[in-house]
């Protein structure tokens, strides 16, 4: 399956922020999630040679928009005014 290369980033970074929101709904899903992509990309790098350090860049980006997220909505139930 040939899937063009900026669907593919947006996949990666998508998944990451919201398997980063799971954490809303249970603390142990993120990790999970995390694992299950870093073992599924490791497994394409041995079997495909597939830079797997791009796509897990690619998905931590989603992370670290999603942990912001996170931040400034909780600073905003604490402090409103802000």
């Amino acid at each position: 399956m040939n899937i063009p290369e900026p669907l593919t980033q947006i996949g990666h970074v998508l998944f990451g922020f919201i398997s980063t929101l799971a954490v809303l709904t249970h603390p142990i899903l993120p990790v999970i999630s995390a694992a299950l992509f870093v073992l599924y990309e490791l497994d394409e790098e041995w079997c495909l040679s597939d830079e797997a350090y791009e796509e897990i860049r690619e998905y931590l980006y989603g992370v670290t928009a999603a942990l912001g997220y996170l931040l400034v909505t909780s600073v905003r139930v604490v402090l409103p005014w802000l």
